[in-house]
């Protein structure tokens, strides 16, 4: 699979962006904050129309503009061509695909595969535990239907009983309601995050060895709030407290994982340099995992994540994930050696580097 052309309209700060990316290898170079990583996001949105950078609408739509609109269009295989658009409105999302409204995600997801890597990656093992189920999420939900599908619906459930919760009238059999709402896709997140992360700990410790990284150990371990089993008896036992804070103090919204390098937590042993090659090892260990789960190769969106690594670093990072991936990278400085196809941005606007 390859995306041949990124149109946006209104989308962050591209007033208007029409941009061919027909290549293997496109780099997007410009100063921060000019917009490089605005077409990598709207490029994203193609997999299952979800950012990877906010799970609000309102931030994706053009300050002063009621609606962002995207088109994405994809060679699938050498014969056969696809056009995603999407349409964005404050608490609205529209997708199309060939110009015929897609009825669900679930039924979408999987059809045009990408897998992002961008800097908040690195900040994976000491920033907070939301970026690292934001990132899980993500890397299991770009395969997983019914595991995107159980994140939508216990979302909705624990925002309608948080809401209850701060609300001035309210009654136990309302919350046991929400609570019921909650359980069975509560149950399948935190079952589906204990039985993925023991997989992706072993192909992170293969792109370790592959790549040429510090493997030492690495592993990763699941830190659930609260097991599978316990969560009806856990909502019952708390509601008196839940109600007293105004919001729902345990469940998988509280899931953690930690990152193990020598046999000890990363975040206290590893260096900052054996923390970010631990990260990108992680993203290719979500790479090579994605590859075999998914019907065609994803596309690799990169936003500025080997800026800090040496050459030989990059030269393996790049070895690793293959001449079978189509790359859109962003940087501040020009991409690695190879044939690239360069655009130059400033202001929102792309030209040629």
């Amino acid at each position: 699979m390859r995306l041949t052309r990124i149109r946006a309209a209104d989308f962050r700060n591209l007033s208007f962006a029409d941009v061919s990316v027909d290549a293997p290898r496109v780099f997007l170079i410009g100063e921060n904050g000019q917009g490089k990583t605005n077409l990598l996001e709207a490029a994203a949105l193609v997999s299952s129309f979800r950012s990877f950078r906010t799970t609000e609408i309102s931030p994706l739509i053009r300050t002063g503009c009621t609606e962002a609109r995207l088109r994405i269009d994809v060679r699938v295989t050498p014969t056969e061509n696809a056009e995603v658009e999407l349409r964005l409105a404050k608490g609205s999302r529209k997708a199309l695909l060939n110009g015929s409204p897609v009825a669900s995600v679930a039924q979408h997801l999987g059809q045009f595969p990408t897998i992002v890597f961008c800097s908040d990656d690195l900040r994976l093992v000491r920033g907070s535990p939301s970026n690292r189920r934001r990132w899980l999420d993500a890397a299991i939900g770009g395969t997983d239907a019914a595991y995107l599908t159980a994140l939508r619906d216990y979302t909705r459930a624990l925002e309608g009983r948080n809401a209850l919760l701060k609300s001035v009238v309210r009654s136990d059999e309302e919350l046991r309601a929400f609570e019921k709402a909650m359980l069975s896709p509560g149950q399948h997140i935190t079952k589906t995050r204990a039985k993925v992360l023991p997989e992706l700990a072993e192909t992170l410790r293969q792109a370790c060895a592959r790549a040429g990284f510090p493997e030492k150990g690495a592993d990763l371990i699941y830190q659930p709030d609260t097991s599978a089993d316990q969560l009806e008896e856990t909502w019952t036992r708390l509601r008196q407290a839940d109600l007293a804070s105004g919001t729902t103090l345990k469940g998988p919204q509280r899931d953690d994982f930690g990152m193990i390098f020598a046999g000890q937590d990363a975040s206290d042993y590893a260096s900052e340099g054996q923390q970010r090659l631990l990260v990108l090892a992680l993203c290719l260990a979500r790479l090579q995992r994605d590859t075999q789960r998914a019907p065609t190769p994803p596309v690799i969106l990169a936003d500025d994540v080997l800026g800090e690594l040496d050459d030989i670093r990059r030269r393996a990072f790049w070895a690793e994930v293959g001449e079978s991936h189509q790359v859109i990278a962003t940087g501040t400085v020009p991409p690695p050696t190879g044939n690239w196809l360069t655009y130059r941005v400033s202001g929102g606007s792309y030209g040629p580097a």
